[in-house]
């Protein structure tokens, strides 16, 4: 293999290191941190133009696949105690809002 590909994948791993930290987000654990993204990569706006995503969609991300679904349940409940993703009775099971702004 080219050496000039693993210099390209370490100014990635670089730049992708100074975006969670400029986030805040450097200092979830990478499990969380897999979450919150996956949550992120497959929202969608409801009716009240809220990002929401399900657990469903969630766990299917390829990010998110190797964590087991118990987990998966701690791991979420923890960004949900942070406030970085919001469980709201009214939108149904499994069904998640995401912070705007």
């Amino acid at each position: 293999m080219s050496a000039g590909i693993f210099a390209q994948i370490a100014q990635l791993r670089d730049l992708l290191n100074t975006m969670e930290r400029d986030l805040g987000i450097d200092k979830l654990s990478p499990n969380e941190r897999d979450v919150l993204l996956a949550f992120y990569a497959n929202a969608w706006c409801d009716g009240d133009d809220r990002p929401v995503c399900t657990t469903d969609v969630v766990r299917e991300h390829p990010t998110v696949q190797r964590i087991s679904q118990p987990t998966f349940h701690r791991t979420l409940k923890k960004l949900v105690e942070k406030g970085l993703v919001l469980q709201d009775r009214s939108l149904g099971a499994g069904l998640y809002a995401l912070p705007k702004g």
